[in-house]
């Protein structure tokens, strides 16, 4: 089963949001792509109801209730062996998920429901960057009330971004304290406490990951898109990118990988690139946007390399990367 928790089924909203939807269903289509032109399992998917008859090339598509999403995504995974699960960090979604998955015996093409647990909390993740002694920008763990007080004493610009967001979803800069205030008004924070982490400038890049269980491989650098005015917006993404510190964006991304045990599979890692070098961001424990940039780009097929680095501890060995790939989100809504 490969199931996108946005697009099929698990978005309980009034309204399906556009944007997510969009960019939804173009990774999903990828992968799907992928695994049929592989062959090697038969694979179902599910569908938002509200989304009609639209055309995804599985074997079988599930018309999927938001009211009935649970008991409909159990009876599905009782029909599967594997299942591959696209999904939010945020609130827990995509850790719950893949732990429903793990309850039924399904196998995940991806990540444990646990390592997910540890790599959506970006600050959890910043503790282990800096234990390890890997680079990444100064970041404070701060009660939303006192985030003005906290921001006068450490100095602007900073970054404010909740603990678990996808994406750029409730990332701000803040360059004094009206535009701090606006971040806290607009985002309206749900929980007590936010990160704000020094604004650096420099180039916003991905690491593309296939993971096994003892070892990693960078299956590219992604050029990354983004918006930055008092909010910070995805655009899209540029595969492959090459960069004149490649190799050390690299080595970081791989040695933050190996920090958490249990992600496996594709993993994205966010980086900085600046004058003064790499800085670690986050890590992504799901595919990200930039695999549909790097399925038409490589010359394997990705679903399969995903098959084997996650049931069969097989990591690609030689790949080319032909041409260049381009999304902009923004021409594709």
């Amino acid at each position: 089963m490969v199931h996108e928790y946005v697009s099929g089924g698990g978005w309980a909203g009034c309204e399906l949001p556009k944007a997510l939807v969009t960019e939804a269903l173009l990774i999903l289509r990828a992968v799907l792509a992928d695994f049929k032109a592989w062959g090697g399992a038969h694979i179902i998917t599910t569908c938002d109801h509200r989304l009609g008859d639209i055309s995804l090339p599985a074997d079988s598509v599930i018309s999927l209730n938001p009211a009935d999403y649970y008991n409909t995504l159990e009876l599905a995974a009782k029909r599967c062996t594997a299942a591959l699960i696209i999904a939010p960090e945020n609130d827990n979604i995509l850790k719950n998920l893949s732990a429903l998955m793990e309850s039924h015996g399904v196998r995940l093409l991806g990540s444990s429901s646990e390592s997910i647990g540890i790599a959506s909390n970006k600050w959890i993740c910043h503790k282990l960057f800096q234990q390890a002694g890997l680079a990444t920008p100064a970041t404070w763990l701060v009660n939303v009330m006192a985030a003005e007080a906290t921001a006068q004493k450490i100095g602007y610009p900073l970054v404010m971004k909740p603990l678990d967001g996808i994406g750029c979803e409730g990332v701000s800069l803040a360059r004094n304290s009206s535009s701090l205030l606006l971040g806290l008004r607009k985002y309206k924070y749900t929980k007590d406490t936010l990160l704000l982490q020094r604004y650096i400038e420099g180039q916003s890049i991905s690491a593309s990951l296939m993971i096994g269980e003892n070892d990693s491989r960078c299956m590219s650098l992604n050029k990354q898109t983004i918006e930055v005015d008092t909010s910070f917006h995805y655009l899209g993404c540029e595969v492959p990118y090459i960069c004149d510190r490649h190799a050390e964006a690299v080595s970081l991304a791989k040695h933050a990988a190996a920090l958490i045990p249990g992600l496996k599979g594709y993993v994205g890692v966010d980086l900085l690139v600046g004058d003064k070098g790499c800085q670690l961001i986050e890590i992504n424990p799901r595919l990200t946007t930039s695999y549909a940039g790097l399925q038409k780009v490589s010359d394997i097929n990705m679903a399969e390399s995903i098959w084997r680095a996650s049931l069969e501890e097989r990591l690609p060995q030689e790949y080319i990367l032909a041409g260049k790939a381009i999304i902009n989100l923004e021409d594709s809504i």
